[in-house]
């Protein structure tokens, strides 16, 4: 990586200048989380939707996604990197399993899925993309912990509040998906 290799990147974009503007990564997770939270409140669930913002993106402090963002964008073009897609949201789907146990669930199907749509948890038509193949990636959650996120994101409080009621559970975590991808888009 270039010398700004410490700096972690949500994103990067050209103005109509020709000038990088960085979108910093810890500046985005906390945007994307004040926001998903603003809006869950309305159903109580502000704080779920907090810790997903939070987390949604830990795997791009993951030393592959920077080589990538910094390639991929032309940014660092001096870099070899290969310009496939690079997987950043495993990371954060494991670390709330492994932080919330069973009710980690929740919060990992929101961030796993919050380019592509809520997940499976199996599939026969797609089995690689399936909530419970990728949560056997545990190797992406590794990668993004070694490059030392900041513990004030890592260490976020759990959330009190219960989650939706029997009855209307698929409704409430469709919210929360909402609340994060809206969230996610607007930070943008």
């Amino acid at each position: 990586m270039s010398e700004k290799s410490s700096v972690f990147l949500a994103h990067v974009r050209q103005d109509s200048n020709g000038q990088w503007v960085e979108h910093l990564l810890d500046e985005h997770l906390h945007g994307v989380a004040a926001l998903a939270e603003s809006f869950a409140v309305t159903f109580k669930a502000g704080d779920w939707a907090r810790l997903a913002g939070l987390w949604h993106d830990l795997g791009k402090y993951r030393t592959t996604f920077q080589r990538y963002i910094r390639g991929a964008s032309g940014y660092d073009a001096h870099i070899e990197t290969a310009l496939g897609k690079v997987d950043h949201s495993t990371a954060g789907a494991l670390y709330a399993m492994q932080r919330m146990k069973g009710l980690g669930r929740i919060l990992a199907y929101l961030i796993a899925g919050h380019h592509a749509g809520l997940p499976d948890w199996q599939s026969a038509e797609a089995p690689a993309s399936s909530l419970a193949n990728r949560l056997n990636q545990a190797d992406l959650l590794a990668d993004a912990l070694a490059a030392a996120p900041p513990t004030d994101i890592l260490n976020a409080p759990l959330p009190i509040s219960n989650p939706g009621g029997e009855r209307d559970h698929a409704l409430w975590i469709r919210l929360l998906f909402s609340c994060l991808v809206d969230a996610d888009f607007l930070d943008t």
